[in-house]
């Protein structure tokens, strides 16, 4: 992908390893004495590629409030300018798409795994029903502005609507979650509405005793999500 090895190791320790915070402590990327990590918006695209595409094993050395920290720098732009990389102008469209192709692996590999048992039947749904990863999981689609900048592009929205209808396959209950928040959020982007109604048709029967997520999947059908 173009990475230098070096770079990359350098990221994900400016990503990840840091302290969980204890108390009134506030996350690493409130403090005021934070030196950005200074990278192009390819390279930041081509990091987010690599990340997402080998969370499962580059990822391992870290627990889930450390990666849930970083993936909430990744994603929220009112932490840091990396949603924008992947929609600058100086980035290609196959560049971005390989970050979004290697996207569900993130979802099935790694924040699925992690959180398989984080969710049990009919328990809440809120940004606050756990941990760090729990919150940047469910929040995802929510604080990431990336789609919404580039929905007027056709391969963009396949490839987000691809993503969603993976992550609705993951055997992970607060992946399912962030993947309906996500679609009750993006379904006037998406433009298919027919094939929102019969994805989520399907997984609404798929569902046995789960009536919270058969209401929140009923909602994000229509766009009715917090």
């Amino acid at each position: 992908m173009g990475i230098d090895p070096v770079r990359y190791e350098e990221v994900l320790t400016y990503l990840f390893d840091r302290p969980v915070p204890n108390g009134q402590q506030q996350e690493w990327y409130w403090g005021d004495e934070l030196v950005p990590f200074e990278a192009s918006p390819l390279e930041w695209t081509r990091f987010q590629t690599a990340i997402f595409a080998n969370a499962a094993t580059d990822l391992i050395g870290f627990d889930n409030e450390q990666v849930g920290m970083g993936l909430n720098y990744l994603t929220n732009n009112g932490l840091s300018d990396v949603p924008f990389a992947a929609v600058d102008p100086s980035v290609s469209l196959d560049e971005a798409m390989r970050m979004m192709h290697a996207m569900p692996t993130l979802w099935c590999d790694c924040i699925g795994k992690r959180l398989q048992d984080a969710s049990p039947i009919n328990s809440p749904i809120s940004s606050g029903a756990g941990g760090r990863l729990w919150h940047a999981c469910y929040m995802w689609f929510d604080v990431w502005p990336t789609f919404r900048l580039a929905s007027a592009s056709q391969p963009w929205r396949d490839a987000c609507w691809n993503l969603f209808v993976e992550m609705l396959g993951v055997p992970c209950r607060a992946v399912q979650i962030a993947a309906l928040h996500g679609v009750g959020h993006s379904v006037d982007l998406l433009d298919r509405d027919v094939d929102v109604a019969r994805v989520i048709s399907t997984f609404v029967r798929s569902l046995n005793d789960d009536h919270t997520l058969r209401v929140y999947a009923e909602a994000a059908r229509q766009g009715n999500v917090q």
